[in-house]
């Protein structure tokens, strides 16, 4: 069996409250394994849904391919006799996912997660509705990172998030690129201020109250935490 030692680390991993387990088997292609991320709570039940599912790929150092993630995130959870719960409302646990998740890609590394698994999924969902609204409204200009999925992506490490540049197989996503080298990582890193901003420096549009305000409470806390690195 092929191994995927980066996905072993995210077995047992403290969430909060919960505990993570992972799920993970390999695929056809060498160096791809899907991947299901659950949460365990205190009682030892797991959740009946994958928090996390999606493609880890190991890639191909040699030819200058690193390690990947391609995820759905639903962002909510459920386990036995339970009512479904939003992980992103609970404290800074979502954030805190996402930085665990960092942990399996390496410098030159990708992640990649889809905005539209509310609409995959038959569900309803905040963030991802929140997020598809903010890059369709092209006239806010409001920067990737600055969304809700945006600001998760950033959580990883995270310094270049695009979108639309990674449309796979119709599904749209939003994708973090982390920094091959420090020289890199100082170039995403101003190219991200400046982005930031920009998009604060401009006077909210008050007919999306509700998409401005998240956007803009990200883009300052992302800034905040930039600039005292």
């Amino acid at each position: 069996m092929q191994e995927a030692t980066q996905l072993a680390g995210l077995q047992d991993r403290s969430l909060g409250p919960f505990t993570l387990q992972a799920q993970y088997q390999p695929r056809r292609r060498v160096g791809h394994f899907d991947l299901d991320l659950f949460l365990t709570n205190k009682e030892g039940q797991r959740s009946r849904e994958p928090l996390v599912t999606g493609i880890y790929s190991k890639g191909n150092p040699s030819s200058q391919i690193f390690s990947w993630l391609d995820i759905h995130y639903l962002d909510r959870f459920a386990f036995d006799n339970g009512d479904a719960e939003v992980l992103s409302g609970m404290e800074d646990l979502a954030q805190g996912l996402f930085e665990i998740l960092g942990g399996v890609i390496p410098p030159g590394g990708m992640i990649i997660c889809s905005y539209v698994t509310d609409v995959a999924w038959g569900m309803e969902s905040a963030i991802h509705e929140t997020t598809r609204r903010c890059l369709g409204l092209s006239s806010l200009k409001i920067p990737p990172a600055a969304t809700p999925i945006g600001r998760l992506l950033v959580a990883t490490g995270c310094c270049n998030i695009k979108a639309g540049a990674y449309d796979v197989q119709g599904s749209s996503r939003l994708a973090g690129e982390k920094a091959l080298d420090k020289e890199y990582e100082e170039r995403f890193r101003q190219r991200l201020i400046k982005q930031l901003e920009e998009y604060l420096g401009k006077n909210p549009n008050p007919e999306y109250q509700h998409i401005e305000a998240t956007c803009r409470t990200n883009a300052v806390e992302i800034l905040d935490r930039m600039i005292i690195k």
